[in-house]
């Protein structure tokens, strides 16, 4: 499966760091140069792909998507 270098690069952020799944604003802290919307949308792409779960969580007082990667043989 083809990724784009932010797809790897934010696949392997979640997967590295945040091994329980992570919210986009925390995966944010993470990363350089990229915005909250671009973010989100990254990850929304990677859970199109099979790559990461979604489940609907509160965060910061507010119900919001929680990401997890899903581990996959190579």
């Amino acid at each position: 499966m083809k990724l784009t270098d932010k797809q790897t690069n934010i696949l392997n952020i979640l997967k590295d760091e945040f091994k329980d799944g992570a919210f986009a604003e925390e995966v944010l802290t993470k990363v350089e140069g990229l915005t909250l919307p671009s973010v989100r949308a990254t990850l929304s792409s990677l859970a199109t792909k099979g790559l990461v779960s979604k489940e609907k969580a509160e965060f910061d007082g507010k119900m919001k998507t929680k990401f997890t990667a899903i581990e996959v043989a190579e």
